[in-house]
């Protein structure tokens, strides 16, 4: 092209920006990215801002007109783009703009300050969406590192803070506290700012930790709401207390004893009377709510339970066992890492705590059997302990309903007149599986993967069915 040529043509996209007060764009990228798009973007809110030279993307050269809170905006944009697509490259360019950002005046304040906000709303869409603390935090482990963790952790409390707590059940603030998470930044300061302070990482760290976890929740999947969110939660009055903690508390001593015993004939009686001590209790339970006034505001409700690897399909089928001999129903949700629990408050709580204490003892006696190899020396250690934990999850669940039919034959035979057990228990059955339909919807049916290893199966029986569950030397459960 000749000099006059490219002189006219200059000067008319002068006069063309001009007219449009805007300033010349000198190139756009060969990839199509032109600096229309690239402007459409940015008109937006959140686009990525405008380039003034013919360079790779991700060297991010230009910086973007406008205020720094509309250029931290921007920055961040691109950066959960980015991140959502896995351009790693192009993270980290956007990342260490918003650092650039924050070592002006106002970017001290604007940029940890985006930060927070926009983690601290992702984590309040993830309520809205069915997720509470343990849930999250416990799939997170999962996919995201221990600063993107931690940074939620912040987050979550942040977010439960902004609501009175009056306005937030109980389980939610207990589950903080399990996971140690508390405000322990000061009042007048960012969770961002104090661990950008404390960690060394630096606010760098901060800024990367921030973008994958806000990508990483909202890419979670939604789940149904088990309960009020927070700022909607409100103290129901006139229902028994489900649990009585005097119970709770002789139950758990029991488990305590069966999971320190080496002899599994001793911890199998020991798991039997706390199994027999629950169901007695459910049944008290059912009867007293059957009996006061408001009988319908006794309902179901749910609870998630964590299975964590290995061995996820046998962890499973032992608390699916437990629930049923606890009259619950399951749902695994196995690529989220939890399984949904349905039943009456009573008999949930009876499930999380023998679940977890028999878990812990299935596991010790898989473990305990030692390794496995094939003649040829290959290892077949992990078909042997998951064969091995399927064996102990289906006879644990028959002697666990052998004990909860005995309470519950027991239970009929003093019950006066007037008073139906049997018709109780099949309402609440009934109630329970209108919940699950509620809350699954489309549920579906699979078929549990078959043991693989029959020596593993047979040991696992074995290690279940060690015991009698009554005769001599049995605990007294009254």
């Amino acid at each position: 092209m000749g000099r006059n040529n490219q002189q006219r043509r200059a000067a008319k996209a002068r006069a063309r920006a001009k007219q449009a007060g805007a300033r010349p764009a000198r190139a756009t990228s060969r990839s199509g990215e032109g600096v229309g798009e690239e402007f459409a973007d940015a008109a937006a809110g959140f686009g990525p801002p405008p380039r003034q030279q013919r360079e790779p993307r991700s060297m991010h050269t230009a910086t973007p007109r406008g205020s720094v809170d509309e250029q931290a905006r921007r920055w961040l944009r691109r950066a959960l783009d980015d991140q959502a697509q896995g351009m790693t490259h192009r993270v980290e360019a956007s990342c260490a703009e918003l650092h650039s950002l924050a070592a002006t005046e106002e970017g001290r304040r604007v940029v940890p300050t985006l930060l927070t906000t926009t983690l601290v709303d992702a984590v309040s869409e993830s309520w809205r969406r069915g997720w509470r603390p343990a849930e999250l935090h416990r799939l997170l482990t999962r996919r995201l590192d221990p600063d993107a963790q931690s940074v939620v952790r912040d987050a979550m409390v942040e977010e439960l803070a902004r609501h009175p707590r009056s306005t937030v059940a109980p389980g939610w603030l207990a589950q903080l506290a399990d996971l140690e998470a508390s405000a322990w930044w000061s009042p007048d300061t960012t969770f961002v700012s104090a661990r950008a302070a404390a960690d060394r990482t630096g606010l760098a760290g901060v800024i990367r930790a921030t973008v994958a976890a806000t990508v990483a929740l909202h890419g979670l999947p939604d789940v149904p709401v088990l309960e009020a969110l927070p700022g909607r939660w409100r103290a129901t009055r006139g229902r028994a207390a489900p649990v009585d903690a005097r119970v709770l508390e002789r139950v758990r001593a029991l488990l305590a004893k069966a999971e320190s015993t080496t002899f599994e004939a001793e911890a199998d009686t020991f798991n039997a009377a706390a199994q027999s001590l629950m169901a007695r209790h459910s049944i008290d339970a059912a009867m007293l709510a059957a009996s006061l006034p408001g009988r319908a505001k006794d309902t179901p409700d749910a609870r998630r339970i964590g299975i964590d690897r290995p061995y996820e399909s046998p962890k499973a089928l032992l608390l699916g066992a437990v629930a049923a001999a606890n009259r619950c129903r399951t749902v695994w949700s196995k690529e989220l890492g939890f399984v949904t629990v349905v039943g009456f408050e009573p008999d949930l709580e009876a499930v999380e705590t023998l679940f977890t204490s028999l878990l812990l003892q299935a596991v010790r006696s898989a473990t305990g059997a030692g390794s496995r190899r094939y003649a040829s020396g290959q290892s077949r250690t992990r078909s042997f302990r998951s064969s091995f934990l399927t064996s102990f999850a289906y006879r644990i669940g028959e002697r666990l309903r052998e004990v909860t039919d005995a309470a519950t034959a027991s239970a009929q035979e003093r019950s006066v007149p007037g008073q139906d057990l049997a018709v109780v228990l099949v309402e609440r059955s009934e109630k329970v599986d209108e919940h699950v339909d509620e809350l699954f919807p489309s549920l579906v049916h699979k078929p549990m993967t078959a043991p693989s290893d029959l020596e593993g199966w047979q040991a696992g029986r074995v290690a279940a069915d060690a015991a009698r569950l009554f005769g001599e030397g049995a605990i007294s459960a009254g």
